[in-house]
């Protein structure tokens, strides 16, 4: 059945609009949604079940009442001795952990909102995102040297000691700043996208209820902290009375010891990319031997229901497979639930139907909707429509909705159509965004960083893609570089793992499309060749 519908009247997004007369999208369940912030979901259940298991890592348990006496202290000392306030954003650079989730709490406690960045990222990277989402507070899971003279810096542990006394809570409401998340920039440098309390609370809340995942469950929280699939897995686990469980450094590195973690830890929830569970279903041991395991989750890149994975699906009926859909700057839109029973295993699945107090349309170039089954450019509206930290960048790609006045739109220059059933099928992309490894990828922001490399005169990333159907990240130079792994090293001064490319070629010129610009359909382009890994070594003397 069709999931066109004229909305009712949507409290959640305008409570003056009228309701519009004509609708020509398809609308997701209009919900109201009893929390204002993302904070009251988590007072209840924190006063539900105090001590409860809330976050499980190696050598460490914590439960709901100790992370909850931890989220004040953070908070108390975040007003008293830094002054942080509704408003605010802190900059936290930590690894996933009690300490983690305790100073977020303390930080949306305290009326800011959260920056989180990976405690990996060079200096220069954490400086500049500082800078660009305006933080008043860098936190730190250890001492770092100075990383912008902008901001005050602080450590983690210091949040969670003394005795500040306590913290007066600020007022917020649905439309204050919940959490900042930077992604890779069209425009050469990261774009930072703000999202609401009201985003976030509406996320939650159909996530516990509505998501067919249950509450109480044991989730691996294992999504890097700058993705928001990791905004998810805290906030909607803690919300359903859940426990987040926290693998190791090894066995985030390794799949085999994910695997044996996941068994040991008799984890319940996963959450990840596509490429990784294509490299867990070809080991010896993988989630067919997880008993415990009910639901696996993926995000971010395309879902494919490979031989090995229907194989385990195929086995366990009670085993279901999520496909979630939903750029950050809107986070989630759509899901699709996929298992043996519901019979419905198809290789490459649409991205499914809306979540609660969503919309979305599909527009051809002049903006005009296109009928059902024609393909369209994919537009979202709802509760989830955020802002990025710059205004010119806010202005390009969110807009009024013509369709509905007084609320507004993301252009996610996403390629959709959508299917009999009322599901959407994505098609591909307009521009030249690419998916590694779940994140997004700008080919501009990989270009800027090589053409800052000496004896690169010009180059080119893209997308490869591989046997599996996953992709990864290439470049093309022109001039005399050096070797890849000097590259590589200059990259990483600058740039996070997942924006340096694997393969490296060089040529002489850039390939061109008739309107002279790049032509980046065939790179590597003709007589391009493949750059040496490392320098040459003469042979020892014998």
């Amino acid at each position: 059945m069709s999931s066109r519908t004229t909305p009712a009247h949507d409290p959640t997004t305008d409570p003056t609009a009228d309701p519009p007369r004509a609708f020509p999208g398809h609308a997701g369940p209009v919900v109201p949604i009893a929390a204002r912030t993302v904070l009251e979901l988590l007072d209840r259940a924190f006063a539900a079940h105090p001590d409860a298991l809330a976050v499980v890592e190696p050598e460490r348990i914590t439960t709901y009442r100790e992370l909850d006496r931890l989220a004040d202290l953070a908070a108390g000392v975040l007003r008293t001795r830094f002054g942080v306030g509704r408003g605010d954003t802190v900059l936290v650079a930590a690894r996933a952990g009690r300490a983690f989730t305790a100073v977020v709490l303390g930080v949306l406690r305290s009326g800011a909102a959260y920056l989180p960045v990976d405690l990996d990222y060079p200096a220069e990277r954490i400086a500049t995102l500082c800078r660009a989402s305006s933080a008043t507070l860098v936190v730190t899971a250890e001492p770092r040297e100075r990383l912008v003279a902008a901001a005050e810096q602080t450590v983690a542990d210091q949040l969670l000691t003394g005795d500040p006394g306590p913290a007066e809570r600020p007022e917020l409401d649905g439309d204050d700043p919940a959490y900042l998340i930077f992604s890779s920039g069209s425009t050469g440098v990261p774009k930072g996208i703000v999202q609401s309390h009201r985003c976030l609370v509406n996320l939650v809340s159909w996530q516990v209820h509505a998501s067919g995942l249950g509450r109480g469950r044991q989730v691996l929280q294992f999504a890097p902290l700058t993705f928001d699939v990791s905004v998810q897995e805290v906030f909607s686990t803690l919300a359903s009375g859940g426990c987040l469980v926290v693998p190791g450094r090894t066995a985030r590195q390794d799949p085999r010891e994910l695997v044996r973690f996941v068994v040991d830890e008799a984890v319940e929830v996963v959450d990840l990319p596509q490429s990784l569970i294509d490299v867990i279903m070809e080991l010896p041991t993988n989630f067919a031997h997880a008993p415990a395991l009910r639901h696996i989750i993926s995000a971010g890149e395309p879902v494919r229901v490979t031989p090995g994975l229907r194989a385990l699906l195929e086995s366990r009926p009670e085993l279901t497979l999520h496909n979630h859909y939903g750029p950050a700057e809107n986070h989630m839109v759509t899901s699709h639930v996929m298992s043996s029973a519901l019979g419905n295993l198809e290789p490459e699945p649409p991205v499914g139907s809306l979540v609660w107090n969503t919309y979305l349309y599909l527009l051809d170039e002049r903006r005009r909707p296109v009928p059902d089954g024609e393909e369209g450019e994919v537009y979202i509206g709802g509760v989830g429509v955020g802002r990025y930290t710059d205004p010119e960048l806010t202005r390009a790609a969110f807009g009024d909705d013509p369709f509905r006045p007084g609320n507004r739109l993301y252009r996610t220059r996403d390629r959709g159509v959508w299917q009999p059933d009322g599901t959407l099928r994505l098609l591909g992309r307009i521009d030249d965004l690419i998916k590694i490894r779940g994140h997004a990828v700008e080919p501009r922001e990989v270009e800027e960083g090589l053409r800052r490399c000496p004896g690169v005169a010009d180059a080119a990333a893209f997308g490869a893609q591989r046997d599996d159907g996953s992709l990864e990240l290439h470049a093309v130079l022109v001039g005399d570089p050096p070797v890849a792994v000097e590259i590589r090293r200059f990259l990483l001064t600058t740039l996070p793992d997942y924006l340096v490319p694997v393969r490296w070629w060089v040529c002489e010129k850039l390939p061109t499309g008739p309107n002279g610009k790049l032509d980046r359909k065939s790179l590597p382009g003709p007589g391009a060749r493949p750059l040496a890994i490392l320098g040459y070594q003469e042979k020892p003397s014998l």
